[in-house]
């Protein structure tokens, strides 16, 4: 199952941010506005901690949470934001359709 469509042309005013979404190693198909809004928060985290790079790499298993902005380690410093960062990310994808429970999460965003 493909997330992205080969000729997806972002929509005026959008960002061209795309964003895929794995959750316990199942692609959820993400529209164009929660593509967006995914990508965004996740940039925002981002650059809040530091880091203002244009891909942004977030999992989150069992190990722990990781973060990572164009193969580079976003470091979360304390225990207070990494709680903050795990909550934000598992609220969002709370009311997309297809997610049951989330034992293992890889959103990957480009743009």
């Amino acid at each position: 199952m493909t997330v992205f469509s080969a000729g997806h042309v972002p929509k005026k005013g959008t960002t061209g941010l795309k964003t895929q979404l794995l959750v316990n190693e199942m692609v959820i198909p993400l529209n164009d506005f929660t593509q967006q809004y995914i990508g965004n928060v996740l940039k925002g985290i981002a650059q809040s901690l530091g880091c203002s790079g244009k891909d942004v790499r977030f999992n989150l298993d069992r190990d722990g949470l990781n973060f990572y902005s164009e193969d580079k380690d976003i470091e979360i410093k304390t225990e207070f934001s990494r709680d903050i960062v795990e909550s934000t990310v598992k609220g969002m994808l709370s009311p997309i359709r297809g997610i049951v429970w989330i034992e293992k999460v890889m959103i990957t965003t480009k743009g």
